[in-house]
């Protein structure tokens, strides 16, 4: 046994065992019952000594006596002595002879003290060699019974005792730090009626401007979802022109641009608010027509007064949230649908026009993963172009019976943004040239990365040794007019897939493109130009898209623009694209075919938008063929 004090006790660790613990040297108070100054030394002597059990608690305790016996006021008379307590007790040696207890005093006499429990396992009473307690026979019972606050002290009380009982009144004091409110000291006042009045006034002001900057902010988001579902600027504005004015925020300014809507509140300066502007950036578009629909019938249904701006905000987020009606596989599939039946309608024939719908297939899918992969459109379409004239001039290699031109004009026809045109002009017509200049600006980067497209598969073509290519030539065959009008009707509803419409829409826009190509081959026969033909069918297209778009509960832009892509120059655009990049001796005739490309074009958005003009005193009367309630909750 080490000497006591010879080593400080480490840190306790709950993940260490405890050591066994080194008993110290406690002296134990007892009476004493006889004269005697010293123990024996003999051990086996002082085992048959030791008086009481209780007494040897520890078997380092040591018995402490005085030398003389205590007086009779401190030890009873009528207590008999122990002959135990007579024996001498043990005294085990310390470990080491340096340190020795001090002996007791024999002059000092001691009074009996109560016995104790024992005291549990620590530094200052040490527990055996083992290291544990022996466990008490008896819990003691506590002195004092403290009463559980969840059960209820006391005898039961009687049913219906407190029935008829009036409930207390509990005295809630105010907070010292809460915020005063200085006009209730105005109650006794001369002012207090008026200052009331006043503050009344103040709050339904402050209550009018969150309910008019809550509203702008359900404006700016419903204008953001049509423009990036790719509606026109005029949609856009007169949706947010209702929704402004059906829940009563009539100081409102609009302005639009190709990316961004802005929203100028200037309230009445009567009323104390502070006019303010509201802007909100579209970064991002992915045309969804059937988004566009559920928009334009929200817009119908807050327009009638039919629902509040809370159950508005609600569906304007499902719609937003609502997927595409057709995943991205049927957009390629009927892309090249669309294709195959746009060539026999430029003069190509039916190898050709397979050959272009496989080709369409592997540019819409390269063009689709360029996308994803977050290229700019300039170069998803570049690579596109390059697919497109790579496989026409494979073709040619092969000597497969198509005409190049065509074909190249087929598998690019998706990626040409004539219809980013078409809205371009319509913009600049109605009014917004902002919107209309970076349309044209967009779009003329897109035809910028078409040409470059065809210039490097061209260069390429030469770097391999193949024969120089005639692509600019034209297609001659010529198909029965009934025939060019069934694939005339198929193209419209294949590009109404691509656009993401659901059927009723699909098959509207098969019947107005019919009906287009009509009066395509009427005002061929009239003899009335090249360029006017487009712009008379153009017309017929507008205005029968209005009136049906208007029967289904649809904006007109939904049913129009898959209608009118037959009539866009798309071979007269490739030609013009490929003299002017890369038959250097054809430059001016490839600047004069652009510009007869673009005239056309132009003639086609005028013709669309005089059409839907001449629509409108007739809408105006109209209804939508069925029930809006009905409407909105159509599938498909």
């Amino acid at each position: 046994m080490e000497p006591e004090g010879t080593h400080e006790p480490e840190r306790f660790d709950p993940r260490v065992a405890e050591p066994p613990a080194v008993p110290a040297l406690i002296p134990v108070l007892r009476p004493a019952s006889a004269d005697h100054d010293t123990a024996p030394q003999d051990p086996a002597a002082a085992e048959d000594a030791r008086p009481h059990p209780a007494e040897d608690a520890h078997p380092a305790a040591v018995a402490v006596e005085p030398a003389e016996p205590l007086p009779a006021v401190v030890r009873p008379a009528a207590a008999e002595p122990d002959p135990a307590d007579a024996a001498p007790v043990a005294r085990p040696e310390p470990a080491a002879p340096e340190e020795q207890l001090p002996e007791q005093a024999a002059d000092a006499p001691l009074t009996e003290p109560p016995l104790s429990e024992q005291v549990p396992t620590s530094v200052l009473a040490p527990a055996d060699a083992d290291g544990a307690l022996p466990a008490p026979d008896v819990l003691p019972e506590p002195d004092v019974t403290v009463p559980d606050p969840v059960v209820p002290v006391g005898p039961p009380e009687k049913r219906g005792r407190r029935r008829g009982r009036k409930a207390r009144e509990v005295f809630v004091e105010n907070l010292p730090t809460q915020a005063l409110v200085l006009a209730d000291r105005l109650h006794s006042s001369p002012y207090g009626r008026r200052m009331r009045s006043t503050l009344q006034q103040r709050r339904e002001a402050e209550t009018h401007a969150l309910e008019a900057r809550t509203t702008l902010d359900f404006a700016l988001k419903l204008g953001e979802t049509m423009f990036s579902f790719g509606a026109a600027s005029l949609d856009v504005e007169t949706s947010i022109i209702v929704v402004t004015q059906a829940y009563g925020i009539l100081e409102t300014e609009v302005d639009l641009t190709n990316q961004s809507i802005s929203l100028n509140y200037a309230p009445d300066s009567s009323r104390g608010e502070s006019p303010y502007t509201l802007q909100r950036v579209v970064r991002s578009s992915s045309v969804n027509f059937e988004g566009l629909v559920a928009v334009h019938r929200l817009v119908e249904e807050i327009a009638d007064g039919r629902l509040d701006r809370a159950e508005a905000q609600r569906r304007l987020v499902e719609i937003r949230h609502q997927p595409k009606p057709f995943p991205a596989v049927f957009e390629i599939l009927f892309a090249g649908v669309f294709v195959a039946c746009f060539i026999p309608f430029i003069g190509g024939n039916w190898t050709g026009s397979l050959l272009g719908m496989i080709s369409t297939w592997l540019v819409f899918w390269l063009k689709i993963q360029a996308d994803r992969a977050r290229f700019p459109e300039i170069f998803s379409t570049m690579f596109g172009a390059i697919v497109a004239t790579v496989i026409a001039l494979a073709a040619f290699a092969l000597e497969l019976p198509v005409n190049p031109a065509v074909v190249i004009a087929g598998g690019i026809m998706m990626l040409l943004p004539t219809a980013r045109f078409v809205t371009a002009v319509q913009d600049a017509i109605n009014g917004f040239p902002v919107t209309a200049a970076g349309r044209f600006l967009s779009a003329l980067l897109v035809f910028t990365g078409v040409m470059a497209g065809i210039m490097v598969a061209v260069a390429l073509g030469d770097l391999a040794g193949l024969e120089h290519l005639d692509l600019a030539e034209a297609g001659t065959l010529q198909h029965p007019p009934l025939l060019l009008l069934a694939l005339v009707t198929a193209a419209g509803m294949s590009d109404a897939v691509v656009e993401q419409s659901r059927w009723p829409q699909i098959l509207a826009c098969g019947l107005v493109s019919g009906a287009g190509y009509g009066v395509f081959l009427a005002a061929q026969q009239l003899g009335i130009g090249d360029r006017l033909v487009p712009a008379a069918a153009a017309t017929a297209v507008g205005f029968l898209g209005r009136l049906v778009a208007q029967r289904i509960a649809a904006p007109a832009l939904v049913i129009v623009l898959p209608s009118m892509l037959f009539l866009l120059p798309g071979l007269m655009m490739f030609r013009s694209v490929y003299g002017f990049t890369v038959e250097t001796g054809s430059t001016l005739l490839g600047l004069a075919g652009l510009f007869n490309a673009a005239v056309i074009v132009v003639a086609i958005a005028a013709g669309v938008a005089f059409g839907n003009t001449l629509a409108k005193p007739i809408t105006d009367r109209m209804g939508t063929l069925l029930p809006t309630e009905l409407v909105m909750h159509q599938r498909g």
